[in-house]
């Protein structure tokens, strides 16, 4: 299968070492972190492996993301002053 985006989602109770593990296990098979945000992972790496990560302990669910090529709204936020 081709490099896909995926979101990896932590179970809320996953410890550090679980954490730790699916970080470890993500870069084993050549798969590249790209952000790490409040029990959530987004990762790219070969499909074929989704199954591989979805059975580490930790792992709520493996789940492909597809932007389709659009680009991100820039969010502003602003304060009252």
């Amino acid at each position: 299968m081709p490099v896909e985006t995926h979101l990896v989602r932590v179970a809320d109770n996953a410890t550090p070492s679980q954490i730790e593990g699916i970080l470890k296990a993500l870069v084993s098979i050549g798969g590249r972190v790209d952000v790490i945000a409040n029990k959530s992972i987004i990762a790219t790496f070969d499909g074929d492996y989704s199954e591989v990560i979805k059975r580490k302990p930790g792992v709520l669910l493996v789940g492909g993301v597809n932007f389709r090529g659009r680009t991100v709204r820039k969010v502003v936020k602003r304060s009252s002053q």
